[in-house]
């Protein structure tokens, strides 16, 4: 497919919600209709205004191979890349190196040094070149439009459903399991401890969540926090308790999906009291789970595709 015209979209995709998956989607449609490669150019994080991200440099590249686009290509944002114009752009990457016949893009869409290649330029720009431009509409849903900026504040609110339903799916977060000191454990609620990346966006409080071992998922709450009844220190934490679950676990790598929020977190007078909270923590997830979940997750890959789409 070296030398095959392109469907081409580009953007940031910070998250790969809803209104992304719009141009995603009809990019891989374009190109399985007219028989041309499709192509997803995505920066590797936002450009501003996003100190933490909604999907890190590898979630993005996991999400986007399970959209199986014929290519995808995520360039680093370094000052190389930054100076590129929006004429060379074009001339060089989009029309000589990946042969792009049709642009996918939403009406906000700019690239190039000091973003000069907006609608107006690019408009202009294919026309002159008889390239195809499909300007897709921004995304509305319950009359607000989806944007990675509106799922970044109700994720700091913990607004967990409701960036759920902009994002298509669950929020998830990957970590890797370490061991600490096990003092979960003496409280008779064992817990995984997750190193997660220091740029990820990292809601606050206690949660109902799915936990993912390879191609199983397992009902679970979740605590992201400082934990200011068991300790002083200013240290965010993440940690699991997988309902009904025996055992040593073992996965190293770890994807949690948070689904709702049971409360936020606050300091207890005694061990006791937060003890006692953390069994009504435990009662209230299982009750959502048996109320709530219909199907049998155990051995279907499906499932875990499911939850990071």
């Amino acid at each position: 497919m070296k030398n095959k015209k392109s469907v081409v979209t580009i953007g940031t995709f910070d998250g790969i919600h809803k209104g992304h998956r719009a141009l995603i989607d009809k990019t891989l449609s374009i190109a399985k209709k007219k028989n041309l490669k499709s192509i997803i150019i995505a920066l590797e994080k936002p450009l501003k205004n996003a100190k933490e991200v909604l999907t890190t440099l590898e979630e993005k590249k996991e999400i986007l191979k399970i959209l199986s686009p014929d290519e995808f290509i995520i360039f680093p944002l370094c000052a190389e890349f930054l100076s590129i114009s929006a004429q060379e752009f074009f001339d060089s990457f989009l029309i000589g190196h990946y042969k792009m016949q049709t642009l996918i893009c939403g009406r906000d869409f700019a690239f190039g040094k000091d973003r000069k290649g907006n609608i107006n330029w690019l408009k202009k720009k294919t026309k002159e070149s008889g390239i195809n431009i499909k300007i897709i509409p921004p995304l509305k849903i319950d009359g607000k439009k989806v944007s990675s900026s509106a799922i970044r504040s109700m994720l700091k609110s913990s607004q967990i459903e409701k960036a759920n339903k902009l994002l298509g799916r669950p929020y998830t977060i990957d970590g890797i399991h370490f061991r600490e000191k096990g003092i979960a454990s003496k409280f008779g609620f064992p817990t995984i401890n997750l190193k997660t990346d220091p740029s990820k966006l990292m809601p606050r409080g206690v949660f109902i969540s799915w936990i993912v071992d390879k191609n199983k998922l397992f009902p679970s709450i979740t605590n992201i926090g400082y934990r200011p009844t068991l300790y002083k220190t200013k240290t965010l934490s993440t940690e699991v308790h997988i309902l009904g679950f025996k055992g040593v676990w073992k996965t190293k790598k770890v994807k949690i999906a948070l689904i709702k929020q049971i409360r936020k977190e606050k300091k207890f007078s005694s061990f006791k009291a937060l003890q006692e909270q953390i069994k009504k923590d435990i009662q209230e997830a299982q009750n959502y789970f048996h109320k709530s979940v219909k199907l049998n997750f155990d051995n279907n890959p499906q499932n875990k595709i499911a939850l990071i789409l």
